[in-house]
């Protein structure tokens, strides 16, 4: 049986393991981005905006 039928796997798993972890937390941190500032800023500032304008209604009515 030859010794050159089986390649050697040294160094490989960490490689993988490296390229793995890599792409998973920048892709992790692409879609945290995006829902942060594509849906709850955007959420958060209309929120604020609605309460506001409220605010500023109600103080017009009382005079103040």
């Amino acid at each position: 049986m030859a010794a050159t039928a089986v390649r050697p796997i040294t160094g490989m798993l960490r490689r993988g393991l490296m390229l793995d972890i890599g792409i998973a937390l920048g892709v992790g941190f692409v879609m945290a981005n995006s829902y942060w500032y594509g849906y709850h800023m955007p959420r958060t500032n209309a929120r604020d905006n609605y309460y506001k304008k409220l605010e500023e209604e109600r103080a017009a009515r009382m005079g103040a």
